[in-house]
């Protein structure tokens, strides 16, 4: 069986991907940052960890649990994140720093650290979940935008490095979803 590493399944694409997935036999670990979500992950039968993507300890534990529970990681979706709104000129760094720290450091860090394990089995896919605002920006939300199109360039850099492996870069560049 087929198993796959969720990060953000506390509602929206997280949820409803590690839902779909979960249907079609693929053995989902989903997390989420907050108890009272990992209870309800769990409510809905998924193997769970409470995970902040900022936490390596977390990061760390999930990992290794799952490669010793099935002796492979055969993908991570590095999902979590979140957005800021504001004009650029009224983003403080501190706010600038927040945004960065999930949606770019956190997904840096599970990437950096599910590596080995792939390297190990020698494949594994990576999905990285930009934003269409990873390629255009929108105004009032450039901690957002600049976050994302960060994401696109270690993707890509990351991509070209891994290129004569089997561990595969994806990302994906959703647009506005209900």
């Amino acid at each position: 069986m087929r198993n796959i590493l969720i990060t953000g399944c506390s509602s929206g694409i997280g949820l409803e991907t590690a839902k779909m997935l979960k249907s079609e036999g693929i053995k989902v670990y989903a997390s989420a940052r907050k108890e009272e979500d990992v209870k309800t992950l769990e409510s809905l039968g998924f193997r769970t960890f409470l995970l902040n993507v900022t936490n390596k300890e977390q990061i760390s534990y999930a990992l290794k649990t799952i490669y010793e529970e099935d002796g492979k990681i055969d993908a991570v979706f590095n999902n979590a994140g979140f957005g800021q709104p504001g004009a650029v000129e009224d983003i403080t760094v501190e706010v600038l720093r927040e945004q960065f720290e999930t949606n770019v450091f956190g997904m840096h860090e599970v990437t950096c650290q599910v590596l080995p394990y792939m390297r190990k089995q020698g494949y594994g896919k990576i999905i990285q979940h930009s934003s269409v605002l990873g390629i255009i920006s929108l105004k009032f939300r450039g901690a957002y935008n600049a976050s994302k199109y960060a994401i696109e360039g270690l993707a890509d850099t990351l991509r070209l490095e891994l290129d004569k492996t089997k561990i595969f870069i994806s990302t994906i560049n959703t647009g506005p979803v209900t």
